[in-house]
């Protein structure tokens, strides 16, 4: 349920199924008809030519209900900057955007960080300041509330030792939500069950990988598909205000998983199969993502009748794989 977006337009959410979405399905439904806008925040050409080395924290957003936080370098940013160009191009309407923003080495935590829709509910904004609420990490494990009106979308870490090649690592989490047991979840743009409610809401695995820029399987193209994962059988369903559960899956076993654009990485989806392989060697994300059981990452909120607290409490782990 990834990940170019920042300036991105009023979406717009047909009844038609969305594309991709990292849904639950084995291939992609057609892209709506209509048109796109590209919209890249500051001036790209002159960050890139002044420092090469650079490194750019990107949100990339896109109307099939994705928007995704990564790191990457100078190349890397113009590879995506090309593939958001030619979707919003492509005439399936489907419209990307993309924010970047130069990164300061030494501002780089390996904490565990929390992101909700912002209030338009097109981008990621993260809870990295101390007002806003962050997630807080302890040897027992990371909580942090859901807010009011926010849909929190990502709880993510790029902490080293719990990164890079994940290719023979299983993860393991347990998961509670800790309120009234009256209280229930709800996902947004009918992201819980068979695309035509609210409900269930979920959360499960995801991981980002910018090295593994893959083909331009799916519709419309574009390359960076295959550098976001999310586990399609490892979720708990939030069901109440009080509750708990483990999931577990393993990062080696591409069975367990799908890409931005729904694709499995199959033998007989080759292409995506082969950036999967080198996505598991390169992991620079890895955490959980809240959607439904038909879109992955639409965010999830506490029943907005409830004014009770809720707290989302996650103790995750990564194990050899047997």
């Amino acid at each position: 349920m990834r990940t170019l977006q920042r300036t991105l337009g009023a979406l717009i959410f047909p009844a038609i199924a969305w594309l991709g979405a990292a849904c639950e399905r084995d291939t992609p439904t057609e892209a709506r008809p209509g048109g796109m806008a590209l919209s890249v925040s500051g001036d790209l050409t002159d960050a890139l030519s002044t420092d090469l080395g650079q490194s750019y924290q990107v949100i990339l957003s896109c109307t099939d209900g994705h928007s995704v936080v990564l790191s990457v370098d100078a190349a890397t940013l113009t590879s995506l900057a090309a593939d958001v160009d030619a979707i919003n191009a492509s005439g399936t309407g489907v419209s990307c955007t993309l924010d970047s923003t130069a990164l300061d080495p030494s501002s780089q935590t390996p904490t565990w960080t929390v992101y909700d829709y912002n209030p338009s509910n097109n981008a990621l904004a993260p809870r990295n300041a101390p007002n806003k609420m962050p997630a807080t990490t302890s040897p027992s494990g990371t909580t942090f509330d859901f807010l009011p009106g926010k849909f929190t979308a990502l709880l993510t870490t790029t902490d080293r030792s719990l990164t890079g090649d994940l290719s023979m690592t299983t993860l393991t989490d347990y998961i509670r939500v800790i309120g009234p047991a009256t209280t229930t979840f709800m996902t947004q743009h009918n992201g819980g069950a068979n695309c035509s409610s609210n409900i269930p809401a979920a959360v499960r695995f995801y991981f980002v990988s910018p090295s593994a820029s893959g083909s331009t399987v799916g519709t419309p193209p574009a390359g960076f598909y295959t550098q976001f994962w999310w586990s399609n059988r490892a979720s708990l369903e939030l069901l109440n205000g009080t509750q708990s559960g483990t999931i577990i899956a393993n990062v080696g076993d591409p069975s367990e998983w799908s890409d931005w654009n729904g694709q499995r990485p199959t033998p007989d989806n080759p292409e995506v199969a082969t950036a999967f392989k080198k996505a598991i060697h390169n992991v620079q994300t890895v955490g959980l993502s809240f959607g439904g059981l038909c879109f992955f990452e639409t965010g999830v909120t506490a029943d907005p009748s409830s004014t009770a607290d809720e707290t989302f409490s996650s103790t995750f782990s990564e194990m050899p794989t047997p």
